[in-house]
């Protein structure tokens, strides 16, 4: 026997809301409910709303989409009903996320054939606390708020004044149902819209259920009616609603013996209500006296039409205006595309630890974080990065990513016991972080989670959390230790801090039970540095290069030098002693003088400046630029990554001269770009650059960086030969699809192996 699975067409309805959309948009996307349709009706918006369905359908995502030519929220619904085949109808806002198994997750409660409609738990623009779990409204359309009993079959019993609703923005209903009460009533432009739809469908005895894990996050967006600040700039179409409501339903209670009295004294204290409220704003100078004064006429105005249009309704489960025909026998399109194809196979729930994150952090761990998250994400996984906050923990959704920005200042009194004493400040941040992946566990799962030794930001995670918890290598304390003079320096520092997190990190190396190296350097270096028998760990460790996104600058132009001009010298990295950007200035001063003039350009966030490394590099600078006539050195500071990407493509030639680097991301940037490389003999860059794709130079030997230079500055047949290597080698090995179908197998072996266990 076949079972037919029902479809479910879900609608957004939006007006000038271009730059939330695409999240709404992409979060219906994840769904794991295989049949579903989207439907997206654009109000008349005045901004990018047109632009981005348009990118929506260029990237092979199918979805429906219509017009609504006025701005009435219940008309542009009606429009979504009439393009919907599906089953149920959903209704999302559009600046609002689903939880990737929100549809599914209510599909389930359609089972109950009696069941004509269903929502879930909303929450708000923080990411992490509640708008609204459930709620039950009263047929003056005033709303209680519950948060733990669920009063639905009290309701459905008593089946008095008071009835089960849904916040429109985690909606859904029986197709069917919404036929059968001629949809959503258009006098209701906004406000109370889906709220008459749920008494409607109450009062011809259809169950409204909520599910508690059917999550919306709703940012809460900034309108034409209200101010990112939630003051309101009109009032006129809540005030039409809730008269329009009161009058249509209220005034025809049976229990009430004065039902028309009772309506008014309704509007009365609603009115009262209101203008407390507006003088709040004014007293507290939110708004100007004749803002106050404006918002006082909306709701007079309002209530007034509101009562005219109630007592033009003859029947309460009837609607009232209703221009949209919903009966346009629409087809149902399957949601499609490259991101639903994905869909088919299981879905992975994948945890990043990075204390930065783009576009605020672009350090090394960041951005090798962001890359993953992207990759993983594009291959159809569920991608949450664990970051820094400054203010206070919030959970944001950003292209397709969950982003869970958490403050590190820990109650100290909350902190489990740590398995090795570590520095305070540590501990509140890994604490916080082992926290907040506990947290989101009971909201979205949890499959595996990935952390860097640095900081030692997932110790805790290692200690107490039940799932697979890989610590990812990268450069540590201890091999940070000989370029931190600062560090050295500094006695009560070193013991107190550095020593104890240097100790944390063999015992994290000896006992996490996932190990993953970007390089097979670092699995080398860290093993002779802290003893600890990594190499030959074919069980626990593993390693898998990083990779970047096969990206272009905007111009895609080729920017290089020709013969007899200038040629362009690039260095990426912070100004401090690890980078070693004193080599390539020392190096610079032992250059063979040649016919071209070499501009050096050195990208990278600077310390302070009485920082005595930046001091260092600063006198430097001054004498290569009082010396070298035919040198130029321009400090760039940070740079964005459009920006970065310039770089990169006009370079003739790339340097890195770190003292030390686990990976060296720079370099496979530099190859991308068809660059040449010359990179320090150490740690993942002997890897990475195997003389074919530029040349690699003794660390601290300036004379060796100066004989390499001069030879590619002299060569431009060499600099093109090794330029095209590289960007050969980064197709082949080192982009982030490469390094992305990698961890997938990775992670789905971890996972199935725990399953297995």
């Amino acid at each position: 026997m076949t079972i037919h699975m029902k479809t479910a067409s879900v609608v957004i309805n939006t007006y000038n809301r271009a730059a939330y959309l695409r999240n709404a948009v992409r979060s219906i996307a994840s769904q794991s409910y295989p049949e579903i349709e989207l439907i997206v009706v654009n109000g008349p918006s005045t901004d990018d709303t047109e632009a981005v369905l348009e990118e929506v359908r260029g990237s092979g995502l199918q979805i429906k989409t219509a017009r609504c030519a006025n701005r009435n929220l219940s008309e542009s619904r009606n429009i979504g009903i009439a393009e919907a085949a599906g089953d149920v109808v959903f209704f999302i806002d559009d600046d609002g996320v689903a939880h990737p198994d929100w549809v599914a997750r209510i599909m389930s409660a359609y089972d109950d054939p009696e069941v004509g409609a269903v929502g879930g738990f909303t929450i708000d623009h923080t990411g992490i606390t509640f708008q609204c779990r459930y709620t039950v409204c009263d047929q003056y359309g005033n709303a209680t708020f519950l948060n733990l009993i669920d009063p639905t079959q009290m309701l459905d019993a008593l089946h008095g004044f008071s009835f089960p609703s849904l916040l429109g923005t985690n909606s859904s209903f029986r197709r069917d149902q919404l036929l059968a009460i001629n949809g959503f009533d258009e006098t209701f432009a906004y406000f109370l819209d889906e709220t008459d739809v749920c008494l409607r469908i109450f009062k011809r005895h259809g169950k409204i259920l909520t599910v508690p894990q059917a999550f919306v996050f709703h940012k809460y967006a900034p309108s034409d009616l209200r101010s990112v600040e939630r003051i309101p700039q009109s009032l006129f179409a809540p005030a039409k609603s809730k008269a329009y409501f009161v009058i249509k339903l209220g005034a025809r209670r049976p229990d009430e013996s004065n039902p028309a009295l009772a309506a008014h004294a309704e509007l009365e204290r609603y009115s009262r209500e209101i203008q407390f409220s507006n003088r709040w704003f004014l007293d507290h100078k939110k708004i100007a006296a004749e803002h106050y004064f404006r918002l006082d006429d909306n709701v007079r105005k309002g209530v007034s039409e509101g009562i005219r249009a109630g007592l033009d309704v003859t029947d309460d489960v009837a609607t009232g205006t209703k221009k949209t025909d919903l009966n346009k026998g629409s087809h149902f399109k399957p949601l499609t595309g490259p991101e639903r194809a994905q869909q088919v196979r299981k879905r992975l729930r994948i945890y990043f630890v990075s204390q930065g994150f783009p576009p605020q952090d672009t350090s090394g761990i960041a951005r090798w974080t962001h890359e993953c998250a992207k990759a993983l994400t594009a291959r159809g996984h569920e991608i949450h990065v664990i970051t820094r906050s400054s203010t206070t923990n919030f959970v944001d959704y950003i292209d397709g990513i969950w982003i869970h920005s958490v403050v590190d200042e820990f109650p100290e009194n909350q902190i489990l016991p740590a398995p090795v004493e570590i520095p305070e400040s540590l501990a509140r941040r890994s604490s916080a972080v082992f926290t907040e992946i506990k947290r989101a566990e009971g909201v979205w799962g949890v499959d595996v989670v990935s952390a860097p030794i640095w900081d030692l930001e997932g110790l805790y995670c290692v200690k107490y959390l039940q799932k697979p918890v890989i610590t990812s290598l990268h450069t540590t304390y201890l091999l940070a230790l000989p370029s931190k003079p600062d560090w050295l320096d500094r006695p009560d520092y070193r013991r107190n801090h550095v020593d104890k997190v240097i100790a944390a990190e063999k015992w994290l190396l000896n006992t996490s039970a996932r190990i993953l190296g970007n390089s097979s350097e670092i699995v080398r270096e860290i093993d002779s540095a802290y003893g600890v028998a990594l190499k030959n760990d074919s069980q626990r460790v593993s390693v898998i290069p990083h990779g970047i996104a096969s990206t272009t600058s905007a111009s895609g132009a080729d920017g290089r030098s020709q013969a007899g001009t200038a040629l362009s010298v690039l260095f990426v990295g912070r100004i401090e002693q690890r980078k070693g950007v004193d080599q390539l200035l020392r190096a610079l001063l032992r250059l063979r003088g040649s016919k071209f003039k070499v501009n050096v350009n050195i990208v990278g966030a600077w310390p302070s400046q009485t920082d005595r490394y930046a001091q260092l590099v600063s006198s430097l600078a001054k004498e290569v630029s009082a010396k070298r006539k035919d040198i130029s050195i321009t400090f760039t500071g940070y740079a964005s990554e459009e920006v970065l990407l310039r770089h990169y493509e006009s370079a003739d030639i790339f340097v890195a001269p770190s003292r030390f680097e686990s990976f060296g991301l720079i370099v496979i940037e530099a190859m991308r770009g068809g660059c040449p490389v010359i990179a320090s003999d150490i740690g993942g860059m002997r890897e990475i650059i195997d003389g074919t794709t530029g040349c690699l130079v003794k660390v601290d030997d300036p004379e060796s960086l100066a004989s390499s230079l001069d030879k590619l500055i002299t060569d431009q047949a060499l600099r093109t030969q090794m330029g095209e290597a590289g960007r050969k080698k980064f197709a082949a090995t080192f982009t982030a699809d490469v390094m992305a179908a990698q961890l997938e197998t990775y992670f789905r072996g971890m996972v199935q192996s725990e399953v297995r266990t």
